[in-house]
């Protein structure tokens, strides 16, 4: 069998099983001006890839079932995404995938001379939340360090604290999408473009690519340096809307410049006169030479098969949709009576929930516990969101976290035990303990990730079920210990699950 019949066929079945993924992947593309550059990527390595047509000439086609454990490994762990609502591990699988599937049915040979155009698709995946926040913090942090030295250097009295500068008549805050990692991807992405047009060495090429990393912070410090001196000079109009997007292209078009002028420099070193063609190859009559990869190739098809019938028989199920919605639970049960509050459409979209619920309950021994439940009808695929836990959310609001652990409770209904994160935090010098889980219509858990995990068990069973974020906290009194705040806390979990389990049965029309 042709192995462009072959590779096409295999494009087609990967697309489709991967529809989930690829369709977010589309959206924040759309959406987000950080990641607005990944639909030209796969345009870009299609290119790399028709340049690289002469040197396809009598290259071995030959199956490589040595990489088949792992690429089986990367299968799974696509399921577990996509079915589980993780996009952090669905996304960045996709281009790992499209390696794997590459050497397995064609191999090494193939693979090393299109090496570049497939690995080059890594840069149409959006950085993962979690490395998203953690480099993030550091540039940051180093862009608001240097952009106060920059502003120092031309004279003006400057204090820098965390991602603030202090200028004396106005504050210039480095927020997240001034960190430098809009600047930092694409930047890279475009280092290897050019290395690739205009240098034949290979040490040179990557030198393109890693100067890339400190032209973007350098140029980022440049931005927030003129966005300071505008913003002292002009008002803070200078750091929004038009003028804070348009410094934004200017500043990435110096980076470009930049790194023109690293090009040029690079002129100086040997070799100075670079070879520009590829070396002859003798043309067999033949494009491909083909010593046997049909079993690997039916056993791709069979993967993607598997892989596409779960998502869309998955994403047949029907919303778990509650009668009057999660927001007509009850502001009172049992000892426990309460005062709803109603939350912004925005925050409960930003929460990674659909529908949510909030009411501030109080006993009849006046102790109060703060209830929020977020609820998702339908539990299954890929989303934008998934639930922020408050192990991100409370700290950012300035909450200092004192401890954090997990905690078992007992004699839950329903569940029997209940496994909860407990965390106890400290605010304006109050303590407070809180309680967090999980949990679908018949497994509870305390760690999002097992929820997924929950989540895509239910998917492979075509079992239908929605899925809940469930948050109560109390205020640890003066006097009070931790042990008296958990017992109370307890209590309110057994008594409000009892009635959550009623509600839910009583209002849900749950279809398989």
């Amino acid at each position: 069998m042709n192995p462009v019949f072959q590779g096409s066929i295999l494009i087609l079945l990967f697309i489709g099983a991967y529809f989930v993924p690829f369709s977010s992947l589309y959206n924040i593309w759309m959406t987000s001006d950080d990641y607005s550059y990944g639909i030209l990527i796969p345009f870009i390595s299609a290119y790399f890839l028709w340049e690289k047509r002469q040197t396809l000439k009598d290259v071995t086609i030959q199956s490589c079932w040595s990489v088949f454990p792992v690429l089986m490994l990367f299968v799974l762990l696509s399921i577990y995404g996509v079915l589980g609502s993780s996009g952090n591990i669905s996304k960045p699988a996709l281009p790992v995938l499209i390696v794997l599937f590459a050497i397995f049915c064609f191999g090494m040979d193939l693979f090393k001379r299109i090496s570049l155009p497939l690995c080059f698709l890594v840069f149409m995946i959006p950085l993962p939340a979690v490395l998203d926040r953690t480099i993030g913090v550091y540039l940051k942090t180093i862009s608001s360090h240097l952009g106060g030295m920059f502003l120092r250097g031309l004279g003006y009295s400057v204090h820098v604290s965390g991602n603030v500068i202090d200028l004396g008549v106005i504050q210039l805050q480095v927020v997240d999408a001034c960190s430098g990692l809009r600047f930092l991807f694409p930047l890279m992405a475009l280092g290897i473009v050019y290395g690739y047009f205009f240098e034949r060495v290979v040490w040179k090429r990557v030198a393109c690519f890693l100067v890339t990393i400190p032209i973007a912070i350098l140029t980022n410090v440049l931005r927030i340096g003129i966005t300071g001196i505008l913003t002292y000079n002009f008002g803070s109009k200078m750091a929004e809307g038009f003028f804070h997007d348009f410094q934004g292209w200017a500043i990435f078009m110096v980076s470009f410049v930049f790194l023109f002028i690293f090009g040029r420099f690079l002129r100086f070193f040997p070799p100075k006169i670079e070879k520009t063609g590829q070396k002859e190859l003798k043309n067999s009559g033949k494009i491909f030479e083909n010593k046997g990869n049909i079993s690997a190739f039916v056993v791709s098809v069979v993967l993607l098969f598997i892989v596409g019938g779960l998502t869309f028989n998955v994403s047949a199920l029907p919303p778990v949709k509650i009668k009057g919605g999660i927001e007509s639970f009850p502001s009172s049960f049992n000892q426990w009576k309460g005062q709803t509050q109603v939350v912004e459409r925005k925050i409960i979209d930003a929460s990674g929930a659909e529908e949510s619920f909030s009411c501030d309950y109080i006993n009849q021994k006046n102790h109060a516990v703060s209830l929020y439940m977020g609820y998702r009808s339908t539990a299954f695929l890929e989303n934008v969101n998934f639930f922020h836990t408050p192990t991100v959310c409370l700290p950012s609001s300035g909450m200092k976290t004192i401890s954090q652990s997990k905690r078992v409770i007992n004699d839950v209904p329903l569940f029997e035990t209940l496994p909860v994160t407990e965390m106890v935090m400290e605010s304006m010098g109050s303590k407070l303990l809180v309680y967090f889980w999980f949990q679908t219509k018949d497994q509870a858990t305390h760690d999002k990730n097992i929820n997924r995990f929950h989540l895509a068990l239910h998917a492979i069973k075509k079992d239908n079920t929605h899925d809940l974020f469930i948050r109560p906290i109390t205020s640890i009194g003066e006097g009070e210990s931790i042990e008296d705040a958990r017992q109370r806390m307890d209590g309110f979990t057994r008594e409000m699950m009892g009635t959550l389990i009623a509600f839910l049965k009583e209002n849900q029309n749950i279809q398989k």
